[in-house]
């Protein structure tokens, strides 16, 4: 019998024949496969949507609108060992570009970075450490950006990151160590060598 973990780790294989036979009925508008995508795949989308917009109701929101898009959409998707979550998160991509354009042209830029929640402890230190990491990662290109969210946000192994970049896992642990040293230059002013944020 498997359990919950092996399930999960199964979904995400694309070799497994069940995630293709799940992937087949769910681009074929089988509610029933969709509703087990949903369940196996809200999280990971949610957690990508609301890194990148900060603000819960709206990561919330966007999230719904994957599942709704790829829903709608589904006879485009095409499981060639590609995994359907993948194809979840160009969409959720997609979408979240789309709403920070809107928020720009409305002048509202700021509005994603304030959202997130500041714990009780020194909010004044951890603003501007949130500001200088977003300010790192806004000077990092989109693939660098991509590879570590996929890996340190949603917590995903090189071997999936490669499968969801469609990339080889060595390409992924090379574009890795890059995004890391620029973060590091990046955040290796005077205030990080003295151990504070800036």
């Amino acid at each position: 019998m498997r359990d919950a973990k092996d399930e999960a780790h199964a979904s995400r294989d694309p070799l497994d024949p069940e995630a293709e036979a799940l992937a087949r009925r769910a681009a074929a508008r089988d509610r029933e496969a969709w509703s087990i995508v949903f369940d196996r795949h809200w999280n990971a989308v949610y957690r990508f949507v609301r890194y990148r917009v900060g603000a819960p109701e709206q990561a919330e929101d966007i999230a719904s609108q994957v599942f709704e898009v790829g829903f709608s959409n589904a006879e485009r998707f095409d499981f060639q060992g590609v995994p359907i979550e993948g194809w979840l998160m160009g969409i959720a991509r997609n979408l979240v570009r789309d709403h920070i354009k809107k928020l720009a042209r409305r002048g509202i830029h700021d509005e994603f970075n304030d959202s997130f929640d500041l714990p009780e402890a020194d909010p004044t230190e951890l603003a501007g450490l949130r500001k200088d990491l977003a300010e790192a990662m806004g000077e990092l290109t989109g693939d660098q950006r991509q590879v570590l969210e996929l890996r340190f946000l949603l917590d995903r192994p090189v071997a999936e990151t490669a499968m969801l970049m469609g990339r080889s896992e060595e390409a992924v642990k090379t574009l890795q160590r890059r995004a890391l040293a620029a973060m590091q230059r990046a955040l290796g002013g005077p205030g990080y060598a003295e151990g504070g944020g800036g």
